[in-house]
């Protein structure tokens, strides 16, 4: 296929996708300006593909990419020194899905990885080089995050049709000056999302994701990143893991439930990308059922264990 018909189809799909001709007119400069500074047609289109990547990740808060993942065998890494007693330890593995990609300790505050390797990931992946800036990321999880716009989407999801979804999120956009080509790629998403979801059937009437671990399971990686970068102390790490435990208990019924929803809120925010849908969901049943996994060994709904 040649070039200018290739990209003519790509700026195609962004309009059937709901983006704006503003914003695809922003691709189209950022592109021209990339092209300007490198002949190099493929290397034009690696550099492009990333950008779009880029985007689709844009104020996501992503912990890992998830496709970087080698082919080692899977393997849960616990650390055999932890101070955390059951609770904390119930507590940390509620960010399992990440921190077992990262192949980080499952059951302690620290990650395992040295203070350069989450400096860097927190700069690379957050935008953070700072304790304020970390703190700030925080804040902002636990007082909205994105569940706040994803209670939003869902609303425009259950009306009618695709038209009325598209009038209500813009109404929504309009109030809150938030960016018309995310919100509306968020929702093709969720549509796709759910599609895939129950193809697969991971969700039905019985069982629906919620987008709060989202959130909350991010403020416990981060927490423990954080600390391992030397951005807060061991005991502020503890004190933001266990803030909304007792909110993750009460929405969610079981670890499955959990990961579920975690990986569907993925699916939302980065789009379906299916070598991390299926990299995510093969270590969610690994998890859930290798003997040393804190999913195994710790009861998700066992409320004596965790007092």
């Amino acid at each position: 296929m040649d070039q200018p018909h290739s990209m003519d189809q790509y700026w195609q799909q962004l309009r059937d996708m709901g983006f704006t001709e503003d914003a695809i007119a922003l691709y189209k400069q950022q592109m021209e300006q990339a092209i300007e500074h490198n002949n190099d047609w493929s290397a034009q289109m690696n550099m492009f593909a990333e950008n779009i990547k880029q985007f689709n990740q844009m104020f996501s808060g992503d912990d890992a990419d998830v496709n970087d993942m080698d082919e080692e065998p899977l393997q849960v890494v616990l650390n055999p020194n932890t101070r955390l007693d059951i609770a904390q330890q119930w507590a940390v593995a509620c960010g399992a899905d990440i921190a077992f990609v990262n192949r980080q300790y499952l059951n302690d505050i620290t990650t395992g990885l040295d203070k350069h390797d989450c400096r860097e990931q927190l700069s690379e992946w957050w935008d953070i080089d700072s304790t304020e800036e970390l703190q700030e990321m925080i804040a902002w999880l636990q007082d909205s995050g994105h569940r706040i716009e994803y209670d939003i989407i869902w609303q425009a999801i259950n009306t009618v049709s695709m038209k009325e979804s598209k009038a209500f999120l813009r109404e929504y956009i309009a109030t809150n000056e938030l960016e018309e080509a995310v919100v509306m790629e968020r929702l093709r998403n969720t549509r796709d999302a759910l599609e895939l979801f129950r193809e697969k059937k991971l969700i039905d009437k019985d069982l629906q994701p919620d987008m709060l671990i989202w959130d909350f399971g991010r403020i416990i990686n981060l927490s423990r990143a954080g600390y391992d970068a030397g951005y807060i102390t061991y005991d502020q790490a503890l004190e933001y893991i266990m803030w909304g435990i007792s909110l993750i208990r009460r929405t969610y019924t079981s670890w499955r439930h959990l990961s579920i929803s975690y990986q569907f809120a993925r699916c939302v925010w980065n789009g379906i990308e299916m070598g991390s849908f299926e990299t995510l969901h093969n270590n969610m049943e690994y998890l859930l059922v290798a003997p040393d996994s804190p999913w195994k060994v710790l009861s998700f709904s066992n409320t004596q264990q965790l007092s």
